[in-house]
């Protein structure tokens, strides 16, 4: 009697077993031949869960139910390809609640720049780019919000389907953006434009402000150390405003830091006595110079900013 109830036993988990396995992947690949046996009331609820600023309207009119639909009619794969196709959704969970409610558990992307470019008709429109490099127009976030972040340049844009081939080199001018605004923020306000077109060539990231002065930032070295120079770097140039600075090379490491400066405006001489009594009197003007750079090598010029001289703000 013991070995019959053993085998008995043992039929009914394997039976068990089968039909648990047959019942979830018809779950899984065919959900609508179960509405049939399993009862469905209309769907009449979609919960929204999300990290992001994404609202219960645009999940409704992206997803597009037909009224009346039940939770079992419901193609939950689908579904998501739909929010998917939407580059601010970074994934999206689609499960059913019974009687009637839908879930939807997002997880969204943050933008860390944003580009100008034209669409279709050639009309200008405004994107979003996320640190892995995805580029979408964004939906919900606050004008506020988007006017601190600083423009893209040096970049072109391909086409993937519905939206565009993610932008490379994203993780790390990310990390800039967060070096900076974490440990120069008064600084970082001033960043307008930030270009990636030297990045893959030549390891540069190259950043106007609104002064208008370009930093020249270098993949190879720290950003942290890059911002604490920066800062050194600016404040000696505050105690000199008569020569003003059009670019500063973060790239060379900490020996020295090449400067370049804006042109000087020419200065018109003043007519002397001779000229003022209608005598005209030839005199030379003062030469108008170019852009004055800081010596960048040892052998020439001494460095104008050695690193020495500066001790970076904790």
């Amino acid at each position: 009697m013991g070995l019959v109830k053993a085998c008995v036993l043992t039929v009914v988990i394997a039976v068990g077993v089968w039909a648990a396995f047959e019942l979830v992947e018809l779950w899984q690949h065919d959900p609508a031949k179960l509405a049939a046996p399993v009862k469905s009331e209309p769907l009449r609820a979609i919960k929204l869960n999300t990290d992001g600023v994404l609202d219960l309207e645009w999940i409704q009119a992206r997803l597009k139910l037909p009224k009346g639909v039940t939770l079992m009619e419901l193609d939950l794969a689908a579904l998501q390809g739909k929010l998917l196709s939407d580059g601010q959704v970074k994934t999206a969970v689609l499960t059913r609640r019974f009687p009637d409610t839908l879930v939807a558990s997002l997880q969204e992307r943050s933008p860390v720049g944003r580009l100008r470019a034209a669409d279709s008709s050639g009309n200008p429109v405004d994107l979003l780019v996320a640190r892995d490099g995805v580029v979408f127009a964004g939906s919900n976030f606050s004008d506020t919000m988007v006017s601190t972040l600083p423009w893209l340049g040096g970049v072109t844009l391909h086409r993937s389907g519905e939206g565009f081939v993610p932008i490379s080199g994203m993780e790390t001018v990310a990390d800039l953006l967060v070096t900076a605004q974490g440990n120069i923020p008064a600084l970082y306000r001033n960043w307008k434009v930030i270009s990636l077109e030297r990045l893959a060539s030549d390891g540069e990231i190259v950043v106007k402000t609104t002064d208008p002065m370009e930093v020249v930032f270098g993949t190879r070295d720290d950003f942290f150390k890059q911002v604490a120079l920066l800062d050194a770097v600016l404040a000696e140039i505050r105690l000199h405003p008569q020569n003003p600075v059009s670019t500063i090379n973060l790239t060379y490491g900490k020996q020295q830091v090449p400067v370049s400066f804006s042109p000087v405006p020419t200065l018109k001489a003043q007519p002397s006595v001779e000229e003022a009594e209608g005598t005209p009197r030839l005199r030379p003007e003062r030469p108008q110079s170019g852009l004055r750079e800081a010596a960048i090598t040892r052998v020439e010029r001494r460095p104008l900013f050695q690193h020495q001289s500066f001790q970076p703000r904790n």
